[in-house]
């Protein structure tokens, strides 16, 4: 039966990061068939400007790329779009509801989850982009959960954290220098220190550090619910395997 949903992605925050995304909900199928995949429009709008430096310095606003993309995508009368770029959700989220309505919110997802399935975790560890943390996304959305988030130092945050996601031959890159992975796990090791029994990935890129990187902890990334709820709400046949 061919798949009557079609879906929208909002990539090019990273490229690395939005392909990443694709590719993992494509391998999460059990699909026979050219029919079995489902439908998509992929806009890897590489043109939006940095959400972090538009939150933290003023500099140019992303939102008339994100509108972009969102034209182009309900122009292509999709049922649901996903962005794949967590920081690009403080935007989005002020566009009216015509222009956003078919959003996907891995915030409202990823509270769900941790609500449902980790009742017994109470100190999380949160890895995002210094954008998202300024614009409390989701310390916001945790904020009457019977959770504590902990996130990194402000130098952890941007010496180690940042430099891994954005600096040369960072996580934006490709290809990704080594030097990003041992940054990347010092990030990890502090909020290990910290006693965290739960990792959460708030920034997409945090899943190419994570591929790398295994931590003795527990982790959540934001990718694979956004993987698992496409995969629900659009009625594919899931492998059922570990994403």
């Amino acid at each position: 039966m061919l798949n009557k949903k079609k879906l929208g992605i909002i990539s090019g925050m990273g490229t690395h990061a939005g392909i990443l995304f694709l590719n993992k909900l494509l391998g999460n199928l059990d699909a026979q068939r050219d029919q079995d995949f489902p439908e998509f429009i992929f806009h890897n709008n590489s043109q939006v400007p940095d959400r972090t430096r538009a939150i933290i310095y003023n500099e140019v606003s992303p939102l008339n790329e994100l509108k972009r993309s969102l034209e182009i995508l309900t122009g292509c009368n999709v049922d649901y779009i996903v962005s794949t770029c967590v920081t690009s959700y403080y935007f989005l989220n002020q566009l009216d509801k015509p222009a956003s309505g078919k959003l996907i919110d891995p915030i409202e997802l990823i509270v769900k989850k941790l609500m449902n399935e980790y009742p017994h975790v109470q100190k999380i560890g949160l890895l995002a982009t210094t954008g998202t943390l300024k614009s409390e996304l989701f310390h916001k959305a945790f904020s009457n959960l019977p959770f504590e988030l902990i996130a990194l130092t402000p130098e952890i945050q941007e010496q180690k954290f940042m430099k891994a996601v954005y600096g040369d031959g960072g996580f934006k890159s490709f290809p990704v220098a080594p030097a990003a992975y041992k940054l990347f796990l010092e990030a990890v090791n502090y909020l290990i220190d910290q006693d965290v029994e739960l990792i959460l990935g708030g920034c997409t890129e945090v899943q190419i550090g994570l591929k790398a990187v295994k931590p003795s902890v527990e982790c959540l990334d934001v990718i694979d619910v956004l993987v698992e709820e496409v995969v629900r709400i659009m009625n594919l046949k899931n492998k059922k395997t570990e994403l």
